[in-house]
């Protein structure tokens, strides 16, 4: 994550999911509005989480997406076991579906509310004064002592 001029903020977003999972479907509707019917696996999901949190960086952001919500009939895993998974792990966890738009907008919004606070520039260097507040006399006309 790095700043970048007056207060903007760059960070990597990283979709972690096995094929068919829906993560190019998410993108796909966040940034276009659009979605193709031709894109689920919460076991993956698992070793990617364990493998992240391997990785021990304390600025990550992790979400688990519980995507193809409109699927409901057919969901192999129910709502609430996504949740205590994510509660258990410290991820957030968000039900969505990329065919529907249900809650799109909303994850990506929350990955970047949860994201740290860029710090203001600390000043480094030198700073430079006219010297009109010395006791020692008028100001000199010199810079960089």
């Amino acid at each position: 994550m790095a700043t970048t001029g007056a207060n903007h903020m760059q960070a990597k977003l990283v979709l972690l999911g096995d094929m068919g999972a829906g993560k190019s479907s998410l993108a796909l509707r966040f940034v276009k509005g659009q979605f193709f019917d031709y894109q689920d696996s919460f076991g993956r999901a698992k070793k990617w989480v364990q493998e992240l949190q391997r990785q021990g960086n304390p600025n990550l952001v992790m979400a688990l997406a519980g995507n193809k919500a409109d699927l409901s009939s057919k969901r192999k895993i129910e709502a609430e076991e996504g949740q205590s998974y994510a509660e258990e792990n410290g991820l957030f966890f968000m039900e969505t579906s990329a065919k529907t738009s249900q809650n799109v907008n909303e994850l990506f919004y929350e990955i970047a509310r949860k994201l740290p606070k860029a710090q203001p520039a600390q000043a480094s260097g030198m700073s430079l004064t006219d010297g009109s507040t010395s006791r020692l006399g008028p100001a000199k006309s010199t810079c960089c002592a």
